[in-house]
């Protein structure tokens, strides 16, 4: 048996060795403090559009951060505490907008608290509050801009060994999600849920964070972290800006499109984004996984009669939309569950699935567009975007 050398008898004077016992007892404590220790300017992309910028600092299990969203010219300010999981113990913020030649105007005020294993958020907007209680703990409440930024938060708290995962829960205005945060390997982060989707974080030699994947996520972005900006000198150039151009147009278009082929009535609900200069196939919608199908929400289908896919058939109803592009030709899937957000997909609530083929275009397709269309006594439904054009045809008899 080996001792323990702060017992056994040695010549050094009583307050040295105590110095040293208190000095073990203290370094793994500090060593946590360095680890969940960071501060950085994080800029985020939507193609060639430049969507958030802010700065995050972290210190040990106390955060704060500042948030600018040029879509709103919003900013928002927002500080707290983790649990040592990295969960949120409790969250206070703002948002205002600022107005060149007057006081800044405020928009809303957040608050989230956990107490006795339970979590309760509160959010006002003039004169209307909303609260909602969750059981148990939570990494992220939706409803803000900055929950992206808790992302680099997070990474500093994964499991160290590659494979590993923590598991909690993600909070979204009375509905809750499970959420996941998982060490792919040294240098590599995962971390989302369902309805936020997947953000992938990518660590320097340190461990830090410095880059931000979230293609195919809620808000399909990039993320750079930088060690400076001027961020308030950027909120004053956006604040005049909005003041002279107002705000930024909206990223994604609201749309629809609606026929009668035979006596069957058809009308899709969709989101379109619109291209920007990207690369949109096998980059913003990557290959062989998921896709809405367009933006935000997911896209649905309303039919007042069941149509046909060769001998499968669709019943009426209300369902929603996705697809799996590949190079070598698409999948179109029907989903029962037809009211959900467009990264909520469940495989196992799909009623149909059929193949789609796919031809490129000559003239590039800015704003992704959704058609159906009379053909040889039946119909096509089409999606277009950037060169590819997709369809699949259907009858509305058997």
């Amino acid at each position: 048996m080996c001792s323990l050398p702060f017992l056994t008898p040695s010549p050094m004077p009583l307050k040295t060795r105590l110095l040293a016992i208190l000095f073990l007892f203290i370094t793994p404590d500090l060593r946590a403090q360095e680890k969940h220790k960071d501060t950085g300017y994080l800029i985020f992309t939507l193609g060639k559009d430049t969507t958030l910028i802010g700065h995050y600092q972290v210190n040990g299990d106390d955060f704060d951060m500042t948030v600018l969203v040029r879509l709103t010219s919003e900013v928002h300010k927002l500080k707290g505490t983790l649990f040592p999981t990295g969960e949120c113990k409790s969250v206070e913020g703002y948002a205002y907008k600022t107005v060149p030649g007057t006081d800044s105007v405020l928009l809303q005020t957040y608050s989230l608290v956990t107490r006795s294993d339970s979590t309760f958020t509160e959010q006002r907007i003039g004169g209307n509050v909303s609260r909602f209680g969750y059981a148990g703990k939570g990494m992220l409440h939706l409803g803000i801009y900055p929950y992206v930024f808790f992302t680099p938060l997070m990474a500093l708290r994964a499991p160290g060994k590659s494979g590993d995962s923590l598991r909690s829960a993600h909070f979204v205005y009375g509905t809750k999600y499970p959420f996941t945060l998982k060490r792919i390997n040294k240098s590599t982060v995962a971390a989302g849920s369902p309805v936020m989707g997947m953000f992938t974080i990518y660590l320097d030699k340190k461990g830090k964070p410095n880059y931000i994947d979230a293609i195919g996520s809620s808000l399909n972005v990039k993320g750079r972290i930088l060690s400076y900006l001027n961020l308030d000198s950027l909120i004053r150039s956006e604040a005049i800006r909005a003041q002279q151009y107002g705000v930024m147009p909206p990223l994604n278009k609201p749309d629809s499109v609606q026929a009668t082929i035979g006596t069957t009535g058809i009308h899709i609900a969709y989101s379109r984004p619109s291209r920007r200069g990207r690369v949109i196939f096998g980059e913003v919608v990557p290959w062989n996984r998921f896709w809405r199908t367009g933006a935000n929400a997911a896209t649905k289908i309303r039919l007042s009669g069941p149509i046909f896919f060769a001998d499968k058939e669709l019943p009426a109803g209300e369902y929603s939309i996705f697809t799996i592009p590949s190079k070598n030709g698409w999948t179109l899937m029907f989903n029962k569950e037809a009211n959900i957000w467009g990264t909520q997909y469940n495989p196992a609530h799909d009623v149909l699935r059929v193949p789609m083929q796919v031809e490129q275009v000559k003239e590039p397709v800015d704003l992704m567009t959704i058609e159906v269309v009379p053909v040889n006594g039946g119909g096509v439904i089409r999606v277009l975007w950037e060169n590819t054009k997709a369809s699949v045809a259907f009858t509305t008899r058997k």
